[in-house]
């Protein structure tokens, strides 16, 4: 795998670096605006999107780099519950019955026109993707729906839905259901984003609303959440290199005893360490992407240790720029301990570092 960016990726990092300080950032989330248009007028939305369904067709490291940098910017917008998971799903459903409503979903998806999050984890699933509560049965020319959906990211925000069921209490199939046929109870999140837990209540859909084919729904479940989960150990990455500098700049300003605390040579190995947490979780990231389209046992075991890595990196680099701040990293006004918290909830959402350890060891055993 060639690590370096090619002249193309450079220029969207830089794009995607110059919007977020210029327009993102933290003051203005605090005031937030609606970015998601201009996401989309700047392709953002289109990366993962095939030409030939009107997208742009770029591969992984592309969207890497975009979440890495809204992660820099800690912004609000679900940009890989939407673009990526949500995008991922649509373009690979494969139910003869959905090919009608791909090609102009995915056009809708591209240009920003509606946003879908994945309603998928059910009461006392412990994100386990097979075990399924939420039941479909065929009914007349559809499926009526029943089951209530937990902490599903952006889901205030969300025009529709793919939820998860058991089909007939068997075999996890997918279903698009618009949100006018859902009871959605929405919550704020500590990192200041929103989730929402959906409740379906004998909800119909017709045959087409299935996007995936007859023993297909489980792989592609399982292969989109990866996706997501990479995505957002980038968006994560963001995080920790801007908690890196906002903690470097501070320690050269802030002086005690006469000088800059900066020159205090413990502190010079904390931020040391830091340093080591970041670059140590951009390694394994590329090792998770070179990965991702290997064989599913490989990429499990290379998404799984990628997602442990965040967790264990993120709340070190988050802690210590908290701890190396001394009070102001507390303070509401103050970003560190925003990036603290959007980091916390990075590493619960596709599966916590429980979880994936767990998975890591099971694809080991394999």
């Amino acid at each position: 795998m060639d690590f370096n960016l090619s002249d193309e990726q450079q220029m969207l990092r830089d794009a995607a670096n110059r919007y977020v300080r210029e327009k993102g950032g933290f003051e203005h989330r605090r005031a937030p605006q609606a970015h998601w248009a201009a996401y989309a007028e700047m392709g953002w939305l289109a990366l993962a999107v095939p030409e030939a369904d009107g997208g742009l067709g770029c591969g992984f490291v592309e969207t890497a780099i975009i979440a890495e940098e809204l992660g820099r910017g800690l912004v609000l917008e679900p940009y890989v519950g939407c673009a990526v998971l949500a995008t991922r799903l649509v373009e690979r459903a494969d139910a003869k019955a959905f090919a009608a409503r791909r090609a102009e979903l995915l056009q809708q998806l591209a240009e920003g026109r509606v946003q879908i999050a994945l309603a998928h984890a059910d009461p006392q699933s412990r994100f386990e993707i097979d075990a399924q509560s939420t039941c479909a049965r065929a009914e007349g020319s559809g499926f009526v729906l029943d089951g209530v959906k937990l902490m599903v990211p952006a889901a205030g925000s969300a025009g529709a839905f793919i939820v998860s069921a058991a089909v007939d209490a068997g075999e996890p199939a997918l279903f698009l259901v618009p949100r006018e046929a859902v009871t959605l109870h929405p919550y704020p999140l500590i990192d200041g984003t929103h989730g929402g837990d959906v409740e379906l209540r004998s909800v119909f859909v017709p045959a087409e609303a299935r996007l995936s084919a007859p023993g297909s729904g489980l792989a592609l479940l399982e292969e989109a959440l990866d996706r997501a989960a990479l995505a957002q150990v980038a968006e994560a990455l963001g995080c920790m290199e801007a908690v890196l500098e906002i903690t470097a700049d501070y320690l050269k300003t802030r002086e005690q005893f006469g000088q800059p605390i900066g020159r205090f040579q413990a502190l010079q190995h904390r931020m040391s360490e830091m340093f080591v947490e970041v670059q140590e979780t951009r390694s394994i990231l590329y090792r998770g992407i070179a990965h991702l389209d290997a064989a599913p046992a490989d990429r499990r075991r290379a998404v799984s240790a990628t997602k442990v890595m965040l967790g264990s990196a993120g709340r070190f680099v988050g802690g210590q720029g908290i701890q190396l701040h001394g009070g102001i990293g507390m303070t509401e006004e103050y970003p560190i301990g925003h990036y603290y918290k959007r980091l916390l909830v990075l590493e619960k959402l596709y599966g916590d570092s429980e979880w994936h350890l767990s998975r890591f060891v099971e694809a080991n055993r394999g």
